[in-house]
């Protein structure tokens, strides 16, 4: 059964299947793989959605158009909307499910680059201060304000249902060859503790790109534009007043103020 990913339009549409198969299906009807702060900024949007598109977001896992290219010295490039992965076909040269790069190639594909044993922290559950300054996250995300919004929300939930301390744990592999390779970055549902993962099979049977629509398009979707001006604790502030208001004001009267804070 498909997911519910929109409450109105048509803006994202899922492509369950191997990456290889999905990606060039996608890319035929004009619409975009999301990327990794895309989907951070979308699971903030629907906080106040219906369940079933709050749950399709929250709770499933979401291969991104960002890459990860792993060098066989230890190198680790971090690919933001990477050209190279909407490219990929069936056909695309593999090996254990990543997509073999040359040398050249590698060289060529801009990317912030970390070092072997310079991720940070990774293949365990982090804190939310950890989790705010990871260079993984830091790098995905695009922009602190998002990044720092999107765990607050993230960690609040996961306590609530299901007594999570850490989550949003960053989980990478490495070159299984001689050569570079690239795989997707993928978001785990809050079941998992929204992990990131940089090992995914891009020939895997149960893999899933959210595609974004030509009309909604823009770094807003994407990515680092979609930076809301207000965080969590903005949102709770005014919920707060709103409920002073209440006791002073006719319920009425607010009720234009209150439908405004519901979609924050």
């Amino acid at each position: 059964m498909s997911l519910r990913l929109n409450q109105l339009s048509e803006a994202f549409k899922e492509f369950y299947g191997r990456n290889v198969e999905q990606m060039p299906k996608l890319i035929v009807e004009s619409r975009i793989p999301l990327s990794v702060a895309g989907l951070m900024q979308r699971i903030l949007d629907v906080r106040n959605a219906s369940d079933d598109v709050k749950s399709s977001w929250m709770d499933n896992y979401f291969d991104t158009g960002d890459a990860v290219v792993y060098h066989p010295d230890g190198r680790v490039k971090i690919v933001l909307d990477s050209q190279a992965l909407r490219e990929i076909t069936p056909d695309s040269k593999r090996n254990a499910g990543a997509l073999i790069l040359t040398q050249e190639q590698y060289d060529a594909i801009p990317g912030e680059e970390f070092k072997k044993g310079k991720l940070g922290k990774v293949n365990n559950g982090l804190s939310k201060k950890e989790v705010k300054a990871h260079p993984v996250w830091k790098a995905l995300a695009r922009n602190q304000s998002l990044l720092n919004d999107y765990a607050d929300y993230i960690f609040a939930v996961g306590k609530q249902r299901f007594g999570y301390d850490t989550a949003m744990g960053v989980y990478p592999s490495s070159a299984q060859g001689e050569t570079p390779e690239m795989r997707a970055w993928y978001v785990y549902g809050l079941v998992d503790m929204s992990n990131v993962y940089g090992w995914n099979y891009l020939d895997f049977d149960v893999g899933r790109f959210a595609g974004v629509a030509p009309e909604a398009q823009s770094a807003k979707i994407s990515g680092v534009g979609n930076v809301k001006g207000y965080t969590m604790a903005d949102v709770q502030n005014a919920v707060s007043e709103l409920e002073a208001l209440e006791k002073l004001v006719r319920p009425e009267v607010l009720c234009k103020v209150r439908s405004l804070v519901r979609k924050l």
